[in-house]
């Protein structure tokens, strides 16, 4: 499951990155900071964007974005790694 759900984060910054043109995000890797790297606009379309693949791989909705999710000092979006760590985590729970 982690390999899906990494293969998803991936595309979902790779689609992202498109309108953005971030050098940063362009060479993401787990350790990549992304809640930084995005304007609060770019944090909701990523998550949009995680969520309908989500639902298109896993045929089930699974949401991510909570109250913590949007917490600058708490989020899990921090890295590409935590992401993708906690998306697992709401995939199995969810």
């Amino acid at each position: 499951m982690r390999e899906r759900v990494q293969k998803i984060v991936y595309e979902a910054i790779e689609e992202l990155n498109e309108e953005l043109g971030s050098d940063e995000l362009r060479e993401a890797k787990e350790d990549t900071a992304l809640f930084e790297a995005l304007d609060s606009m770019a944090v909701l379309d990523f998550i949009l964007a995680v969520e309908e693949k989500l639902e298109e791989s896993f045929s089930k909705y699974v949401q991510i974005a909570d109250e913590r999710s949007m917490d600058a000092s708490r989020t899990p979006f921090a890295t590409v790694g935590s992401a993708i760590e906690y998306i697992c985590e709401r995939v199995r729970n969810g």
